[in-house]
């Protein structure tokens, strides 16, 4: 049977001034019922899978890695910039925006089944999801940029978010809120450009001296 998030054992916090309890009572019952329906059982390999790919999401290292190496190639080098502020902006609206406004602690863990290798919960709030945000954010930039790998990264971005959820870090509610926070910046840092803006209408390669303006 699944380790279940242990609503009720969960650290104290004074909502006051925050969202109304009831509001958080709703959304922990809610979440509590989809998090068995999306854990339903564990393993020792898929416990180690997930931490490796939470670890990918930290500080979003994989997207920045992309977006880096991305800098190298004058034809996306613009792109490139647009990831990383895509990222920043992601960072900065859930940790110094979201959380402290909504204040909801993390799920704490009871253990229901034998004792598994699992990374120490956060000790930050829970609601929404940096790494959800991040990754998502970052799947639609890096998409517009390499628009012809776009499902590999939309794959990154679920498993990133879904690992979260498995490894009890955060409730479901939080990822998806995080999935959507971050998408709606993407698209507010990349202003609608289509994505031939910068993929298939330059030429390849760019002649010395021509630089993509940002």
């Amino acid at each position: 049977m699944a380790d279940q998030p242990n609503l009720g054992g969960a650290p104290h916090i004074s909502y006051a001034n925050t969202l109304p309890s009831v509001v958080l009572d709703l959304l922990q019952r809610v979440d509590l019922v989809l998090f068995r329906a999306l854990t339903p059982w564990q393993a020792p390999w898929l416990d180690t899978l997930m931490r490796w790919i939470s670890a990918s999401g930290v500080a979003s290292a994989i997207w920045l890695t992309l977006a880096i190496l991305a800098l190298s190639r004058p034809r996306d080098r613009a792109a490139a910039w647009r990831v990383m502020l895509t990222v920043g902006l992601c960072y900065l609206m859930v940790d110094a925006v979201l959380k402290p406004a909504v204040g909801r602690p993390r799920p704490s863990i009871v253990a229901t089944a034998p004792a598994r290798d699992l990374p120490p919960i956060p000790r930050s709030l829970s609601f929404p999801s940096g790494h959800a945000a991040a990754s998502f954010g970052a799947a639609i930039a890096v998409s517009r940029m390499w628009p012809q790998t776009r499902v590999l990264w939309w794959v990154l971005a679920m498993l990133i978010g879904y690992s979260r959820i498995y490894l009890g870090h955060h409730y479901p509610l939080d990822v998806a809120g995080g999935a959507l926070c971050g998408m709606l910046i993407a698209c507010w840092v990349l202003g609608g450009r289509h994505r031939a803006t910068y993929a298939s209408t330059l030429p390849r390669p760019l002649p010395d001296g021509v630089f993509i303006r940002p």
